[in-house]
Parts: C-alpha cells; sequence; structure tokens
C-alpha cells in the first residue's frame, strides 16, 4: 500500500477551545493537508470552555469511541503552552491521541494500557520552539506523519507517567450515587458524570430539588426532568427551555442520583 493509499484511510479528529474566529484551526488543518493530502479531518468541536482541560477530556472520552480503530485524535487545550510540560503522541484501545501532557488525555487512558512518547524528533515537526502555537507546529504534523505509517516509537522518547488530573469520577455511598455537572450543552441541558441504567435510578437530586428520570425529553413537558442521555450520562433538562438558566444550574455542582431500594 501506497503513502497516499494509507493516509486515505485514516482519520483525523480535533478538540480545541480555539473557537471559529481565529484562523487556529484552518493553519492546523493546512499543515496536516500539505503533509497528507488524502487524510479525512473531521472537527469534533472547537468550543471548548477556554483553558478548560476536563472539560475537552471529558468530550475526548465520549467521542473517540465512535471513530474507526486506528483514527487519529487530536486535542489541543492548552494552558501552558510554551512551557516545559511535554507534548505527547499516545496509542490506547487501538487509537491514537496527540495532546499535551497536562492531564487532557485523563478520562481516555485512566485504568487502560497505553504507549506514550514525548513528541521531540524535529524530523516530523514544523518547529520545536513554538510558544504560542503547538497545534499547528508540533501536534498538527505528527498527526500527519501518523497518517501516513510512521511508528509512534520515531517521533520520541518512551513516556510511562502522562499528567494525570482528578476526574472526580462518581461514587456510590448510601443508596446513592454522587456526581457533578461536567457540561451545559447550547440548549441549557446539565449533563452529568454520571453513567448508570435508567432502571437502577429513583429519582434524582440538585439543590434540593427531587427531578424523576424519564425516557424521553417531551415526557415531562411540565416540569424539569432527568434523562439518560445518549452516551448513557445523567442529564438534567427541561423541555423546550434551559434547565441552566431557570434552576440556576452550573459545572461542577453536586449532583446526586438516588438508588432503588
Amino acid at each position: 500500500m501506497s503513502l497516499s493509499e494509507a493516509s486515505s484511510h485514516k482519520i483525523i479528529t480535533l478538540i480545541t477551545d480555539f473557537g471559529y474566529k481565529d484562523p487556529f484551526v484552518g493553519q492546523m488543518k493546512g499543515v496536516i493537508l500539505k503533509i497528507s493530502p488524502h487524510v479525512k479531518i473531521v472537527d469534533i468541536t472547537h468550543d471548548i470552555s477556554s483553558h478548560n482541560i476536563e472539560e475537552a477530556s471529558f468530550f475526548l472520552y465520549t467521542t473517540f469511541k465512535y471513530f474507526p480503530e486506528e483514527s487519529i485524535h487530536i486535542v489541543v487545550v492548552d494552558p501552558e503552552v510554551g512551557s516545559g510540560r511535554r507534548a505527547l503522541a499516545l496509542k490506547s484501545q487501538e487509537h491514537y491521541f496527540l495532546a499535551p501532557d497536562n492531564g487532557v488525555l485523563s478520562y481516555v487512558i485512566k485504568d487502560k494500557p497505553f504507549k506514550a512518547v514525548s513528541i521531540e524528533n524535529e524530523k516530523y515537526i514544523l518547529k520545536k520552539e513554538s510558544p504560542t502555537f503547538q497545534g499547528r507546529d508540533i501536534f498538527a504534523p505528527t498527526a500527519a506523519w501518523l497518517s501516513r505509517g510512521v511508528s509512534l516509537e520515531e517521533f520520541g522518547r518512551a513516556v510511562p507517567d502522562p499528567v494525570l488530573i482528578d476526574v472526580s469520577m462518581p461514587y456510590q455511598i448510601q443508596g446513592k450515587i454522587i456526581g457533578k455537572i461536567i457540561h451545559i450543552d447550547k440548549f441549557g441541558n446539565a449533563i452529568t458524570n454520571i453513567e448508570t441504567k435508567k432502571e437502577m435510578i429513583n429519582h434524582v437530586r440538585i439543590n434540593n430539588l427531587k427531578l424523576q428520570i424519564v425516557n424521553c425529553y417531551s415526557e415531562s413537558p411540565q416540569k424539569p426532568a432527568a434523562i439518560i442521555n445518549s452516551d448513557g450520562f445523567v442529564e438534567i433538562f427541561i423541555y423546550q427551555g434551559s434547565a441552566e438558566k431557570t434552576l440556576n444550574l452550573k459545572k461542577d455542582d453536586s449532583v446526586e442520583v438516588i438508588l432503588h431500594g
């Protein structure tokens, strides 16, 4: 298989906090396509809250599994860009991940086997000294070369200890699961980090409010309720309204799922 044939079967995804006002995302895509013109590039989101490492990590965790194995995922949410922190290329669960070593891969590699290297080989990057835009100068070209068949080991030295953040996993105690709101979507729905089955839930509590668990949004047209969303997480909503505004919800608010029995 030629290099062009190999790259035409590869997918590179992008998650950043860059937004769409500036040319940053376009520049990254240009670098990728100049090296690997046949690769497929998929934007997951560029609207991560600025510098929010945990949010980016959670979005990656809930999304990468929907892509084919051997896909390459770039995550650039990097408050420490230009500092001494490492740039990582990592393989886990038959996917590749490129990201700053700041904990943004925590949800993906927590309790999972992985192989990681520090991106150092100047042959495969635009420039090593990139104080403000390593997404373009380091991660984009590395992803492109990966798509063309360069092995992980060629990019740099092994990293056995990537930085992990406390990803605030829910915990169960006395008949309930305690977690938190991790994301509020554009509809004002509050998505929690609690992953469980609807059949186990008696009700959901937040800010001393008791919420019924329902099967679909329209099943609770008059009052706030909770649902198991498409990714399997408990979500708080108001049908055709904003739970965020009406209930004054915000990220990191504590949520309790009360279990049957």
